[in-house]
């Protein structure tokens, strides 16, 4: 064979060999590419719902992160899931308006991936605002709109515990509500059970030296029952002597 020829040939096989190279090489990364976005996709996948406290207002948000680092690699998506009964509460005004408005959300669930939901303490609220009865009526909704005048007792109760994010004091006010006859006799069952928690919340809290927190929540004992203000009381100058107490012992002072 002519050494023309040969070069020639070894020259086109070389080429060939090179574009194989190259298109396996794409191949390969379209492949890793592919791989990736079905990971992010599938395991980066983060949505859930969140509740405000404030206006009682719902969303659903949705965004993706990379997967075991955790980075967000996509802006927040937001979509209101404002329900009837939310809209009916801001619409008769049966909502207080908050000592100190913020812009708090408090989560109900979250998914990530394929692991299942995160739920946060709105999620036992959410689920009486959302509960139906067999025809598909929203069930609070409709007590809300036949007993208006305890509607005003019960939802600013609900509202009030909720921004203190004491969700769990949430369903003994809606058995109360189911409970009671009079809006007065509503409103004394509530003032007491709440008086009854908060002490108990904030005694909790004192003791875990979380004082700011446990002095608001003696603020609201007193505010739903007046007549326990010694309890209250003895329970503040209590703290001030062991304050004082541990500030002695602390500079050697004699007790």
């Amino acid at each position: 064979m002519p050494e023309t020829t040969t070069r020639t040939t070894s020259k086109k096989v070389t080429e060939s060999s090179l574009v194989s190279r190259i298109a396996f090489g794409f191949l390969g990364l379209l492949l890793i590419g592919i791989v990736l976005v079905y990971a992010v996709l599938y395991f980066g996948s983060v949505n859930g719902e969140d509740f405000s406290p404030d206006s009682f207002h719902r969303r659903r948000f949705a965004y993706l992160e990379l997967p075991l680092i955790g980075v967000q690699i996509t802006p927040i998506r937001h979509t209101d899931t404002t329900n009837d009964l939310e809209r009916y509460l801001a619409a008769q005004k049966l909502l207080p308006k908050p000592a100190k408005p913020d812009d708090r959300w408090d989560l109900v669930v979250a998914n990530q991936g394929v692991r299942g939901g995160i739920q946060g303490d709105a999620r036992i609220l959410s689920q009486y605002l959302d509960a139906m009865n067999e025809d598909r009526d929203s069930i609070w909704l409709k007590w809300s709109e036949a007993h208006v005048e305890m509607a005003k007792v019960l939802w600013p109760a609900v509202a009030e515990v909720a921004r203190h994010e004491l969700y769990s004091f949430v369903p003994e006010l809606f058995v109360l509500a189911r409970s009671a006859s009079t809006p007065d006799q509503l409103q004394n069952s509530i003032d007491q059970a709440l008086a009854d928690k908060y002490l108990l919340t904030a005694e909790t809290f004192e003791a875990l030296e979380q004082n700011d927190f446990a002095a608001e929540l003696f603020t609201e004992v007193l505010r739903h029952a007046p007549d326990r203000a010694e309890t209250v009381r003895g329970r503040d100058e209590s703290v001030d002597a062991g304050a004082t107490e541990q500030r002695g012992d602390e500079a050697g002072l004699p007790e």
